[in-house]
């Protein structure tokens, strides 16, 4: 089995497609629109990241957010 490069016809390389963030149906898509907590949820994200100069907290630093929102795991 022999793997051949395809020939391209341009001279400029190609930009990788990108994928399309799609809101689910009926998501709002306006601060004014989402819910009270759903703003401070993204408020404390944003806050955190660029306190710490990181583009994309890991899950570990997302359950520290959330816990410093106040909550807590059922008992």
């Amino acid at each position: 089995m022999s793997i051949r490069k395809k020939s391209t016809t341009s001279s400029a390389p190609k930009k990788p497609a990108r994928a399309k963030t799609e809101l689910p149906k009926g998501a709002p898509s306006t601060p004014d629109a989402m819910p009270p907590e759903v703003v401070e949820f993204i408020t404390a994200i944003d806050e955190y990241k660029r306190k710490h100069q990181r583009p994309f907290p890991n899950w570990s630093e997302v359950l520290e957010i959330v816990k410093t929102l106040g909550y807590e795991r059922a008992s």
